[in-house]
């Protein structure tokens, strides 16, 4: 038997365990449970979770996709359940569920900081949402400031860097909130009337660029360092590895970052020499992301990647028999801070400064406007021509060619920055 009300209830469903006539549970798994008035009785379904948040979420799946809100329930749906449903219905499954979650989050923040400071009450409807609480928001969020946090020797949690909040990141959270808003217009029977700032109001124009001396410079950095330390090379071996994919694929930083050779994920084609950015089975987003022709360089450094290109070394042996294994690396930004300061590269920019860069390059050596929008993402291939358009030799020939004097130029410029490390697995790494 399950008592209503048991762990979670939403509407008629509720969770719990299955439980025998002493009340103590049969087996660890969670269940949906709900009084069945046809069959007078009290009928479950196995959520197949242990864990009591995933088995909530699992319930509130199953609750949107079998409930009808009534006009009572319209009128009580607050702001909060609908950025819950939302994520659980749509976000979560979407390609970018993780910036959807961080821009929910947000939202999410502000509001408990309305409500301690007296301006929010609880529950908070979409009717409540104008142009002046998402102007506070708007304040609020970009005087609010990303803190990074790492562990200290003690094992505690520590701040370790700071940075002002850009106003197109803050954008992106009002455009998030009203797509919740939109998604569940049937529970709430209203959408706010609010206007959202376009990305190019938000977005400052920036013309500045690296030239291929600039990247080469960058490129030598990852071998050398700064400061006398041996192990710079390795160390700033993911850095490295970004910079030639940024260089050979034009691709977007996390396109680039999601780079991976292994066989299940279908991006790597060696016979064609052709690299997808876009894994199979990942659904793609107004952020196109191309199959461009592999160059040499690439094809090199591909050729020593397990699985993740992007990817640093760690020894899985010891100090006197070292065995080095590659590792994913979820991010080069530190590496490229430290660069970008100790080469006095153009404040305020990540690595995306590298694709814009790029674009600029090509665009200087006349590739053809259509060739280069194909292959930076900004053209998408429709439907099934994807699938055969771009083994043909001549896809993207333009680029190819441009992109294979590229990187015989920076061969000239730093040419040990270009050489692949040992094969992971060997005693001495690259240094």
């Amino acid at each position: 038997m399950s008592a209503k009300g048991g762990i979670y209830q939403r509407g008629p469903f509720w969770l719990d365990h299955d439980r025998g006539k002493n009340g103590v549970p049969l087996s660890p798994w969670l269940y949906i449970c709900w009084y069945d008035s046809t069959k007078g009785r009290i009928r479950r379904k196995s959520t197949r979770e242990r864990d009591v948040r995933l088995a909530c979420d699992a319930l509130d799946r199953h609750f949107l996709a079998t409930h009808r809100p009534s006009e009572v329930e319209r009128s009580t749906y607050s702001v909060s359940e609908a950025l819950t449903d939302y994520w659980i219905e749509h976000g979560s499954k979407a390609a970018s569920a993780e910036a959807i979650r961080a821009r929910l989050k947000l939202i999410t923040r502000f509001m408990d900081h309305e409500a301690e400071a007296g301006r929010l009450i609880d529950p908070f409807f979409p009717s409540q949402i104008d142009d002046a609480f998402i102007q506070r928001f708007r304040d609020w969020a970009e005087a609010d400031p990303i803190i990074a946090r790492r562990k200290n020797p003690q094992g505690e949690w520590v701040e370790s860097s700071r940075r002002k909040r850009a106003a197109s990141t803050v954008e992106e959270s009002v455009i998030q909130l009203k797509a919740a808003l939109n998604h569940t217009k049937k529970r709430s029977g209203y959408v706010p009337d609010f206007e959202h700032k376009t990305r190019a109001q938000v977005t400052p124009t920036r013309n500045d660029r690296l030239t291929l001396k600039d990247i080469g410079e960058l490129l030598s950095f990852t071998v050398t360092g700064a400061g006398n330390y041996a192990g710079h090379a390795r160390r700033l071996l993911p850095l490295r590895r970004y910079i030639i994919a940024a260089v050979c694929t034009l691709g977007r930083p996390d396109a680039i970052m999601d780079m991976s050779v292994a066989r299940d994920r279908g991006q790597w084609f060696p016979d064609m020499e052709v690299f997808d950015l876009n894994p199979a089975g990942r659904l793609q987003t107004k952020k196109y992301r191309a199959a461009v022709p592999v160059v040499g360089l690439l094809k090199e450094w591909i050729e020593g990647t397990e699985e993740w290109f992007v990817c640093g070394e760690r020894n899985a042996g010891t100090k006197k028999e070292p065995r080095w294994e590659q590792h994913r690396v979820m991010s080069v930004k530190s590496a490229w801070d430290t660069a970008r300061a100790e080469l006095k590269l153009p404040h305020g920019w990540g690595p995306k400064l590298l694709r814009h860069s790029m674009a600029t390059i090509l665009a200087n050596r006349r590739v053809p406007p259509t060739d280069r929008k194909l292959a930076m993402g900004h053209q998408a291939l429709e439907g099934s021509e994807k699938a055969y358009v771009i083994f043909d030799p001549d896809y993207l020939s333009d680029v190819r060619k441009v992109l294979e004097d590229i990187v015989s130029e920076l061969r000239g410029i730093c040419p040990a920055a270009l050489i692949p490390p040992k094969p992971a697995g060997s005693s001495q790494p690259d240094e």
